[in-house]
């Protein structure tokens, strides 16, 4: 797919460098009001907006306003720089927004859309302070997920024939999903020679199959995965595939196959990218699209969004908005606050906080070991920097081996290793592969009335120590709604989760994905060791006044928590889909102390009392109105 080189491109940057940039906006008492029949003048807008960031501080502007508008922005004359974005692709970026190192600064969209084109990440903000983006939306003009309607199927020879609506080639048997890129004699001549090492075209991968008229992962959406890797195509004709790979069924007719391309290769391009930045505030901001994230924020603090929402953009047809989660929160601090916002048809979670293990490499000396990335996503994460307080871990059982620390000195030696130095020695007392987590990188968080729905994965992802509070939301999402977790496996997301209240929330038909160990909320810290499930990991979650409206049978799976209460709960069955997990129980308990349990009411529609089951570890449980559930225990 390419971008049209128009010479308004040219003509931009020639007008940019000749003419004073007061005489393009009106300038008044530090806000910068774009002059919009002036912007509408160009196909790219993006050296305009570039020149203006770049000279905020000679301009003495604080705030910039773009009249009410469509404005595009192309990667040809953006800025690049190399970010290391956690849980994101590597690489050099180029974005028409470099918000660095600003303090006390504004944008205001005005309620515009703002169309991006090609691999281009919309704002990076980095050692940025006092920053207020709000009024306008986000969108590609060429999306990066692949999406085809099924319009027949072999369920013998496990085929299936779509009919695609975004671009695509197919090449040596393979379907790839084609991205954006700019119609020079280079890239016209060159470009389909390079597209596949350049990225431009990203072979099928990682996939799902959607519902059109639910506008949401098919139910029981695991029957038709198949394999990342190494699914057949044949172009049968201009715009119809067939495709053969390995999945329990093939899709059925009618639905909609969702593919954004290979794994470790399909999260180039969030929208907002945030680093080492403090007081933000996202209002009124519609994500529509997104080659990543929607928004990424790490080692910041003190960061709101309000009205920040990933949404379908009405009448374009598409199924999904971002390729990877909404928002994400990573090693930050302060207070995070997420309200009156609604995230749809992500094909990850509509938020995660969390912070990250570091894995021991090599114990030094006494004071000093190096340490490690894990995951190929955390390459270049930066876990800590001197004075920050820190924990070791087991990496079995995920216990504390010490107390805390501090750190003295980090050198980063590349991106994936750097040497901490603590001060206090810490021989004898870590071991190769223990984790270290960042405790003063830990942030608070209040997620109040919002609205997360028809996306693969999870609602909320949720691991800190410092207290979070999620309030007044309503939830439908393909997997558990809540999932408080911490792990030293994968993606060593760290942080058990204490404070954590859980109030006045809809939880609607959640976890219709087919997946095995699903509840709608899911507490479960995953130990490698079995021992480490004879630790209490996480201390006071409260769970009370909600609405459960689900098809099936698990509410909760509670593992190691010390202070547990579920309380004034409304547990109401529906029949919108056949129950998946029916033998499994309404209440598991496992390892847990110091728990409640009254109050709650349970209909299911076979007339049948909730099981409550709970384990010989767990001590100190408390059933008010006992015969109200069927109780197992040893």
């Amino acid at each position: 797919m390419n971008i049209k080189f128009n010479l308004s491109f040219v003509a931009t940057l020639v007008f940019l460098v000749s003419c004073n940039v007061n005489s393009q906006y009106n300038i008044k008492n530090g806000v910068l009001e774009f002059d919009g029949e002036y912007l509408k003048q160009y196909q790219d807008v993006t050296p305009i907006v570039v020149k203006v960031i770049e000279a905020y501080k000679e301009l003495n502007v604080k705030k910039v306003v773009f009249p009410k508008g469509k404005y595009h922005f192309y990667p040809t004359y953006a800025p690049e720089f190399y970010c290391e974005i956690t849980n994101n692709d590597n690489g050099l970026k180029r974005t028409p927004f470099p918000l660095m190192n600003l303090n006390g600064f504004e944008i205001d969209g005005g309620g515009s859309e703002f169309i991006f084109h090609s691999k281009i990440v919309p704002f990076i903000l980095e050692n940025s302070s006092n920053i207020k983006i709000a009024n306008l939306s986000v969108n590609w003009d060429v999306p990066f997920v692949l999406e085809g309607k099924v319009i027949a199927n072999n369920e013998k020879d496990k085929t299936f024939d779509i009919k695609v609506g975004t671009p695509y080639v197919v090449k040596y048997g393979r379907l790839y999903l084609s991205l954006e890129r700019e119609d020079t004699p280079y890239h016209n001549k060159y470009g389909p020679k390079f597209n596949i090492s350049e990225r431009y075209d990203v072979e099928v991968g990682q996939n799902i199959v959607w519902d059109p008229t639910t506008k949401s992962p098919y139910y029981n959406t695991l029957l038709y995965q198949m394999q990342e890797k190494g699914i057949e195509a044949v172009e049968l004709e201009k715009g119809v595939i067939r495709l053969k790979g390995e999945s329990r069924q093939v899709p059925p007719v009618g639905s909609i196959f969702v593919s954004k391309g290979e794994y470790l290769a399909n999260r180039m391009c969030p929208a907002f990218r945030v680093f080492k930045s403090k007081e933000l505030l996202f209002e009124n901001i519609n994500v529509h699209h997104a080659g990543a994230m929607g928004f990424i924020a790490e080692r910041s603090e003190n960061i709101t969004l309000d009205g920040f929402n990933v949404v379908l953009k009405e009448g374009q047809g598409r199924m999904v908005t971002t390729s990877a989660d909404a928002t994400h929160f990573c090693n930050n601090k302060g207070r995070i606050i997420i309200r009156n916002s609604i995230f749809e048809n992500m094909l990850d979670d509509a938020t995660n906080i969390h912070g990250t293990y570091v894995r021991v490499n090599q114990i030094i000396d006494d004071y000093s070991v190096a340490v490690e990335t894990y995951h190929p996503h955390q390459n270049g994460y930066l876990f800590g920097e001197t004075g920050d307080e820190v924990r070791i871990v087991n990496n079995k059982t995920l216990e504390l081996t010490v107390e805390n620390l501090f750190l003295t000195n980090v050198k980063r030696i590349n991106e994936k290793i750097s040497i901490l130095t603590f001060d206090k020695p810490v021989k004898n007392k870590v071991e190769l592969y223990y984790g270290i987590e960042n405790v003063t990188w830990s942030p608070t968080a209040v997620l109040e009335n919002n609205i997360v729905r028809n996306n693969r994965a999870r609602s909320f992802l949720l691991a800190s120590s410092k207290g979070i509070v999620v309030r007044g939301n309503h939830f439908s999402s393909q997997m558990a709604s809540l999932r408080i977790t911490a792990d030293m496996d994968l993606w060593n997301e760290s942080g058990p989760s204490n404070n954590l209240v859980i109030e006045d929330n809809v939880f609607e038909d959640c976890g219709y994905g087919g997946y095995n160990r699903q509840s709608t909320i899911l507490i479960d810290p995953i130990y490698s060791d079995k021992k480490g499930a004879e630790s209490k990991f996480n201390k006071n979650i409260i769970i009370r006044n909600n609405l459960f409206k689900t098809f099936d049978t698990p509410i909760l799976t509670a593992i190691s928590i010390d202070g547990l209460v579920f309380h004034d709960n409304v547990v109401e069955q529906t029949d919108t889909y056949v129950p998946i997990l029916e033998n499994l129980p309404s209440l598991y308990i496992e390892n847990c102390s110091d728990v409640s349990v009254k109050g709650n009411s349970f209909k299911y529609l076979n007339g049948s009392k909730p099981v409550l089951k709970y384990d010989s570890k767990t001590t100190d449980i408390k059933i008010g109105k006992r015969n109200t559930y069927n109780v197992v225990y040893p």
